[in-house]
């Protein structure tokens, strides 16, 4: 109910920048998560303290550290454990020292998590709090999105500053991956969502009914035959965005209507732009939807 969490912005600032407190904003939120076990109701009685947190990304990398420096240290969740998952290590969380203080701002002991939330920066230099490396650091276990990114993440140019820290968590054995993917218990058999339903027996029929409903939806050319590519994830450098809207004026090419191109997603308001201008110029061929639907 905090008024720092309700922001016209969203939920982590405006889309060329973040919130100035939102440092402040994700201790808090982490704090709560930490308490929430101790102090809620649930079914007549609170949770207690043999709980496992799973802490996602930069935003609650800092629970892990309150988890060891606020409560172990005084005998609270002395079993709990926590888990730190990584989606994009290049988003770390990085503020500056001088301006939050460990002691002062963060209310923990700077002798102790100090070291642990150390981070460098190329702007900040040494005077640099990392509150992803703090929760690498201090977390039971550190996972990421596959198996291929938790290799990734520990070279020089996947580990964004981070690899050092990673290799050694990776030879203590504390870190791994696990495969996204669409959940297990999905089928198009029953999702109501879908245009029509179907199964193996007639998988392509159904396919194709509900490829026509698509493009009507979006307004794209009613056709079957067209080659339909689709893309759906943050709007950034990092997934590719250049190569993607690089490949447009190729992929227009040849027989109206051939090939179309389905684009979403939230992000960098340069790239949003480009899918805008996209559409527009290929009207009817081309999809570009800032958001997620």
């Amino acid at each position: 109910d905090h008024p720092c969490y309700r922001r016209a912005a969203g939920l982590y600032g405006p889309p060329d920048g973040e919130y100035e407190d939102n440092l402040f904003r994700f201790a808090l939120f982490s704090l709560a998560a930490a308490e929430a076990p101790l102090v809620l109701e649930i079914d007549g009685s609170t949770y207690g303290q043999d709980v496992l947190f799973i802490c996602n990304d930069w935003q609650t990398g800092i629970l892990p550290v309150y988890l060891l420096y606020k409560y172990k240290m005084h005998r609270t969740y002395e079993n709990a454990r926590s888990m730190i998952v990584i989606h994009n290590i290049n988003y770390q969380g990085k503020y500056s020292k001088e301006h939050f203080p460990v002691d002062s701002f963060l209310h923990l002991p700077a002798g102790l998590a100090g070291a642990d939330l150390q981070g460098e920066d190329m702007h900040l230099g040494p005077d640099c709090i990392n509150l992803l490396a703090g929760g690498i650091r201090t977390a039971d276990r550190v996972l990421t999105v596959s198996p291929n990114y938790a290799m990734e993440i520990q070279s020089p140019e996947g580990g964004c500053g981070l690899h050092d820290l990673l290799c050694q968590r990776g030879g203590e054995l504390r870190l791994a991956g696990i495969l996204n993917g669409i959940s297990d218990e999905w089928s198009p058999a029953t999702d109501p969502h879908i245009a029509r339903n179907f199964r193996l027996s007639d998988f392509e029929a159904g396919k194709a009914e509900c490829k026509l409903a698509l493009q009507k939806e979006l307004g794209l050319g009613e056709d079957p035959g067209a080659c339909l590519i689709g893309f759906c994830g943050r709007l950034c450098y990092q997934k590719g965005l250049s190569l993607i809207m690089g490949c447009i004026e190729w992929l227009m090419q040849g027989q109206p209507n051939r090939c179309q191109v389905i684009l979403m997603g939230k992000g960098e308001p340069c790239w949003a732009s480009a899918l805008s201008a996209a559409e527009g110029r290929y009207r009817g061929r081309v999809c570009g939807y800032v958001g997620f639907d």
